[in-house]
């Protein structure tokens, strides 16, 4: 096991446990080398708020190395700013639809607080989430308009992207704390938004009839019920399973509803009720919930367990024992690892082909570095010179991940062969 993987689980591990045991002693150079990670990955936050929960004092603890403690506790400090101000604008969006009369539901960010976290410092958020009423997308995108927002773009499936151009450009290795512009709003129709119908969960509930009024900070807007707000979670990671990269954080909010709600019968009641509804809804959260599982250990509420284990498939079973470490731990834009389990949720082999090629051979046009980016911005070197290096990144991302996929391919179907179907217990064999 390579050095960063190493830390990476030691980090999951201690989040998991609310202690830094596992951290502890953890050479300085590899901390550095994962710093960025750490960010990219969601995590740095949490575990900065264990760091600080945990050693009140701080002058004699040398379990992390003080330069390390220092850069962590200065990432929460500039995320509370970060988050203060992006609060504000977030309030501002509420109250544009509000205004407008658009039936509404924030998702995600926000609405995680205090289920999830205590503080919104604890907290990296990149954009801002909104479920809406599809019959009020048009009075939607008037209201985000009003605040100064451009329509990025609108998919098929209902969503919409709203930008406004930053002054300054941020890099790929900027750093993540600071304030460069107004987050990008992103508007949805449905809860599950199918792409070209290829995997669709056709039973699920309106989830806009089921919104609560909510508060953080002074800051007054709607929110899904919490039941609701779990399976939307759940719906989140599964569609992040379909591409290529996923951030742990993520799972860590799962895992920190499951720790809240231990002893809410009537939540989990509803949460089976809402997957239960539906065969290959259950499949996908069986798939997540294993994830969180297993590297977020808790003792899953019997309601949960009974949904897993009848309904995790065994190729699911088979990726998350072999495969789910190396996706979940990998360096975005991650690997397309996930395409090993994904045959499973498409509806005819022919759909699954056409998808399959697509994902390994990308006809559509490149994401740009930045879609913050202005026309004052695009035209400047700088901006030109890294989209270029970022461009090309991403060519060797999908020569590089297509291999990988095509080998570990290969070692699937004798995988799936196998009576054993692990590979670890194969290495086990081969040693007896």
């Amino acid at each position: 096991m390579s050095k960063s993987i190493s830390f990476r689980s030691a980090v999951v591990a201690a989040l998991a446990a609310s202690r830094l045991t596992p951290c502890e002693n953890i050479e300085g150079r590899v901390w550095d080398e994962n710093l960025r990670w750490l960010d990219r990955s969601g995590l740095a936050l949490p575990l900065a708020s264990l760091l600080q929960t945990q050693t009140a004092d701080t002058e004699n603890y040398r379990g992390i190395p003080l330069p390390v403690q220092q850069a962590l506790r200065e990432r929460l400090t500039d995320n509370a700013e970060r988050m203060r101000v992006m609060l504000g604008q977030f309030g501002e969006a509420c109250s544009a639809l509000a205004s407008s009369g658009t039936h509404y539901g924030c998702v995600k960010g926000f609405s995680l607080f205090p289920e999830c976290f205590a503080d919104i410092r604890e907290r990296h958020q990149v954009d801002i989430d909104f479920l809406i009423d599809p019959r009020d997308a048009k009075k939607a995108q008037r209201a985000i308009e009003s605040l100064g927002y451009r329509t990025q773009y609108s998919s098929d499936s209902g969503e919409l992207r709203f930008t406004q151009p930053w002054n300054r450009h941020m890099g790929v290795n900027a750093y993540l704390y600071q304030i460069p512009g107004p987050p990008a709003i992103e508007v949805h129709t449905r809860a599950w938004e199918s792409e070209d119908g290829i995997v669709d969960f056709p039973s699920l509930p309106s989830f806009l009839d089921a919104v609560e009024p909510h508060q953080v900070d002074g800051v007054e807007f709607s929110r899904l019920l919490p039941a609701y707000q779990f399976v939307y979670l759940l719906l989140h990671i599964f569609r992040h399973l379909l591409g290529s990269w996923s951030r742990l954080l993520s799972l860590y909010e799962v895992f920190l509803f499951i720790q809240n709600r231990r002893q809410d019968s009537a939540f989990w009641a509803q949460v089976n009720g809402i997957l239960n509804a539906d065969r290959n809804l259950a499949a996908a959260a069986a798939l997540v919930l294993s994830l969180v599982e297993r590297f977020f250990p808790t003792e899953l509420p019997t309601s949960v367990i009974e949904l897993g284990p009848a309904t995790l498939s065994p190729q699911s079973q088979l990726w998350v024992e072999n495969y789910a470490q190396e996706w979940l731990f990998a360096n975005p834009p991650g690997t397309k690892l996930s395409l090993l389990l994904q045959r499973q949720f498409f509806p005819d082999r022919q759909t699954w082909r056409r998808y399959l090629l697509r994902r390994l051979i990308p006809a559509r046009k490149a994401h740009a570095l930045s879609d913050h980016a202005g026309t004052k911005m695009k035209r400047s070197f700088s901006y030109s010179a890294e989209n270029l290096g970022y461009q090309l990144s991403r060519i060797w991302y999908h020569v590089a991940s297509d291999f990988r996929y095509l080998t570990a391919r290969l070692q699937w179907a004798g995988l799936a062969e196998s009576p054993c179907g692990s590979i670890a217990c194969r290495s086990d064999e081969s040693k007896a």
